[in-house]
């Protein structure tokens, strides 16, 4: 079996920074480089960068926290890259893939939608200026995040310390809805969310009729706050008692122009 041939066997075809290149030089022999440049994003014709946290099961507990609200950074990605005289990375699409369920009971037994009622989900967030390679333990490195965000005013800022960056179409939060588990469901589910750059302002706010029927958000602004260097982080909440969130993988797809 030649490389051509495995690479159809693992699934969707994913052009390389070389194919896509490759592609462009042949366009604009006909056309000019704008309107080659805009057929390759109108295809979605991008490369990607891919990060996942490995099959690395945990179980959230709302009754963990005296307030009965557990938040778990679960995974932080690689740091995005550096712009080159070969390649901008402007990120275009971000795909998340998440293996989760909640304890497989409880809630109310009257609601009809999947998602109704489940208090057991999943957020987004963007992490700046942290440094280093690999993260062993992200809720570690999230928890010294936020404690430095609480510092007192007077305290003199330090350009090197991380912080989470705000959501700037929901005041006062530093975090994005991402996803909701299936409500009382004692089966692991995948969910697949994607995001894009192109926002639709109709639906800057997530209404609870769409998260109940989905679970999903809607992630307005989340790609284009996205700068080089910047961090994702995926956080794992359960809330009141009972309530569990049981996690087992994430993934993150990062597709970007050049």
């Amino acid at each position: 079996m030649d490389e051509e041939e495995e690479d159809a066997d693992k699934g969707p075809y994913i052009p390389t920074e070389r194919d896509v290149k490759l592609v462009q030089e042949i366009l604009v022999q006909f056309l000019p480089l704008e309107l080659a440049n805009l057929i390759i994003d109108e295809a979605e014709y991008w490369p990607v960068l891919a990060c996942n946290s490995g099959k690395t099961p945990i179980r959230v507990e709302a009754m963990s926290n005296l307030q009965y609200s557990a938040n778990h950074c679960y995974y932080i990605s690689p740091r995005l890259p550096n712009p080159t005289e070969e390649c901008l990375y402007k990120l275009r699409k971000i795909v998340f893939r998440l293996w989760s369920r909640d304890q497989g009971w409880g809630g109310d037994p009257g609601l009809t939608e999947p998602y109704a009622g489940s208090w057991t989900w999943f957020e987004a967030a963007i992490i700046r200026g942290l440094k280093g390679d690999g993260i062993d333990n992200p809720n570690e490195v999230a928890r010294r995040i936020q404690d430095s965000s609480t510092r007192n005013a007077s305290d003199k800022p330090n350009p090197e310390d991380a912080f989470q960056v705000p959501n700037p179409w929901r005041s006062g939060s530093k975090v994005w809805h991402l996803q909701r588990n299936v409500r009382a469901s004692p089966q692991e589910a995948m969910h697949e969310i994607t995001w894009t750059d192109r926002d639709d302002p109709e639906k800057k706010e997530e209404t609870t009729e769409a998260l109940d029927t989905t679970g999903t958000g809607w992630g307005y602004g989340f790609v284009r706050e996205l700068t080089p260097g910047d961090r994702i982080a995926i956080y794992a909440r359960a809330q009141y008692p009972g309530w569990q969130n049981h996690v087992s993988a994430v993934e993150i797809r990062m597709y970007y122009s050049m």
